[in-house]
């Protein structure tokens, strides 16, 4: 294994977390920010969950099918890490002309049929370079929110290890390789640990991979942590290292109290999915990664915030 200190120094310096601090740009609406992927907004006993994602236009323009099946695949993710089960979606496309357009909706259509979440209106327009953007709802009943993390409790991370990767990227997929009911019920694992108060945190890994992605979460519940990578469940063949950098169809991080870490990963292995805790959260504001008896700093949040959407500009 490349060591910790290179394969730190990789993750930091990575284009997936340098777009991750263009966020702090969001500090200027004025608005209490958690830092979360989807917004929690109170609605009778329940939350609505509201998030919205905007894929990379060379993305858009090059794989247009591909783009347009991402456009659902991080909307419900994000949804799902919040503990919420995914109720509608929404488009905004901008293509040069009818074959594009035709490409994306087709890969919105077939992801969105997958998983498992209607797509109940949205906009077009011809003619232009391309652009696409989603927006997704939800409906939660106990929100899995950064804010809830303590010091002390226990990480776990969760994946779909029934997969492939696309050519040359570092997307990890399993929409065609795990049976559709499968795919659409998944993401009920989330519901079920939220519900059950196994877990009261969680993120989905995205393009800054679980190191990244964590870092996120850490901010947000204002802790630092250690992350050990050998306890990272990933695929047989796949190296750490590749795997760090890897942006799954199907993974999350999960923040346990102290004791239930066993509960929460329950409804995941019920479901033929991997799960494992692998480290534990801690009030240093640090997070480290630990591997073969060794540790390093990847990023010190108190010295240099990453996105500046933390629990204390939120409270």
């Amino acid at each position: 294994m490349t060591s910790l200190h290179q394969l730190a120094d990789t993750i930091r310096n990575s284009p997936a977390i340098a777009a991750k601090r263009d966020l702090a740009l969001l500090t200027r609406l004025g608005a209490p920010l958690d830092g979360d992927d989807g917004a929690a907004i109170p609605h009778g006993d329940e939350y609505l969950i509201v998030c919205g994602e905007a894929i990379h236009p060379a993305f858009v323009r090059e794989n247009p099918h591909a783009a347009g099946a991402a456009a659902v695949i991080t909307n419900v993710s994000d949804v799902r890490a919040m503990g919420g089960r995914p109720t509608g979606l929404v488009d905004m496309l901008v293509s040069p002309d009818r074959a594009h357009a035709e490409a994306v909706l087709d890969g919105i259509a077939w992801a969105a049929g997958l998983l498992g979440v209607d797509v109940v209106g949205g906009h077009l327009t011809l003619g232009y370079d391309p652009a696409l953007s989603a927006s997704c709802t939800g409906i939660a009943r106990r929100p899995l929110r950064a804010v809830n993390a303590q010091p002390s409790d226990d990480l776990l991370a969760a994946f779909c290890l029934e997969g492939r990767y696309t050519q040359n990227t570092p997307f990890f997929s399993s929409l065609r390789h795990r049976e559709p009911e499968k795919l659409r019920d998944d993401g009920e694992a989330l519901v079920e640990v939220a519900e059950s108060g196994a877990a009261h945190a969680a993120r989905d890994v995205s393009m800054p991979g679980v190191a990244g992605s964590l870092l996120q979460l850490l901010e947000g519940a204002g802790c630092g942590g250690t992350l050990e990578l050998e306890r990272i469940p990933r695929p047989e063949g796949v190296s750490i290292e590749r795997w760090l950098e890897t942006f799954p169809s199907f993974g999350f991080l999960l923040v346990a109290p102290p004791g239930t870490a066993g509960e929460a990963a329950e409804p995941f292995l019920q479901r033929g999915l991997a799960c494992a805790s692998c480290g534990r959260l801690d009030d240093s504001g640090v997070l480290r990664l630990a591997a073969a008896g060794d540790s390093t700093v990847l990023w010190d949040l108190s010295a240099e915030p990453l996105t500046h959407l933390d629990r204390a500009r939120s409270t």
